[in-house]
């Protein structure tokens, strides 16, 4: 057996080759594995990686994406806590409002238009509650579009922290990916498994050239199952198309065993530095404003009616 592969120890038997043999050419230099990756058909490197961003920097601006989120969405609950409070009050107050309507109307034409002290008193009690319904509702128009503006910069707040969550997680992800498969290509085990795949793509291009379905498209009868003999009878057009199949069908094959061997990816859950928190029943959801112009057009028109708009900053500020 092969001694395992060092590439210290490598590196100094080229170096030993070399000086023993002048007219010898210098080794070429390895392909790395990033560059091994970026020229895949199937499997496509995140654009994120190409930015040279590191985790630590995602992990930083993810967290500060998920504090900004969290302080606003905070404020936002507040404002519909309010607004839910004060539209039940407007409620009782209107019921009130009208018994005691009823109440000071009966007593007035029972007494037949005296207006007593029950009358003048239910006749103010209706007055009160009318003059504070009225500036319930008076609360109310101020802070609804306020509420719906708050509800909009939480909304573009998530956003942000999906985006942040998306970059965070495609860069976490495909490190993850290449060190794990780099420390499994230096593995006893790798060695073994890539000796046994020259005869598993054997396998693949005999019964590629023998399966009927796919030859038959190309005009070719394999009823004998031929094998690779039939190759001499293809075209240059043919033989390109076999051999596309031929290793698409030895990738195939590779997927489905790693699949195959892999812990169920139903049982895989989001990484906790990157779930979002769930849904308030006060949140906006992105479906609920499609348009980006139309967001926008409806932030401005919400600031026209209101009394007060903050800036980010302060809408950000962890005080309330």
């Amino acid at each position: 057996m092969a001694p395992p592969f060092h590439p210290r120890t490598h590196a100094n038997r080229e170096a030993t080759m070399t000086q023993q043999s002048p007219e010898a050419t210098p080794a070429a230099k390895p392909e790395s594995h990033e560059m091994k990756i970026s020229h895949m058909r199937y499997f496509k490197v995140p654009n994120i990686v190409s930015t040279e961003v590191t985790e630590a920097e995602l992990a930083a601006q993810l967290e500060r994406e998920r504090a900004k989120y969290l302080i606003r969405r905070e404020k936002l609950e507040d404002v519909s806590n309010e607004l839910a409070k004060l539209r039940k009050t407007l409620t009782a107050l209107g019921q009130q409002e009208k018994v005691v309507d009823t109440e000071w109307r009966q007593e007035f034409v029972k007494g037949f238009g005296k207006q007593s002290k029950e009358v003048r008193e239910k006749l103010k009690q209706k007055g009160q509650w009318a003059s504070e319904a009225s500036q319930i509702k008076e609360m109310i128009a101020l802070l609804e579009p306020q509420a719906e503006w708050l509800k909009m910069q939480t909304l573009s707040a998530r956003i942000s922290l999906r985006i942040a969550a998306r970059r965070f997680d495609d860069l976490s992800s495909h490190n993850q990916l290449v060190n794990s498969l780099r420390e499994m290509s230096e593995s006893e085990s790798m060695a073994k498994f890539s000796a046994a795949v020259p005869q598993l793509f054997e396998r693949i291009e005999v019964d590629t050239y023998n399966d009927p379905v796919f030859m038959i498209k190309l005009g070719i009868d394999v009823s004998s199952q031929p094998g690779k003999s039939i190759a001499t009878r293809l075209n240059k057009e043919d033989t390109r198309q076999v051999n596309d199949e031929i290793r698409a069908r030895n990738h195939q094959a590779l997927g489905e065993l790693l699949v195959r061997y892999m812990p169920s990816l139903d049982s895989q859950e989001c990484m906790p530095v990157t779930q979002l928190p769930s849904l308030l029943t006060c949140e906006a959801e992105a479906r609920d404003y499609p348009s980006n112009i139309g967001f926008a057009r409806r932030l401005k028109e919400l600031e026209l009616q209101m009394e007060y708009v903050p800036s980010l900053d302060d809408l950000d500020s962890a005080q309330a």
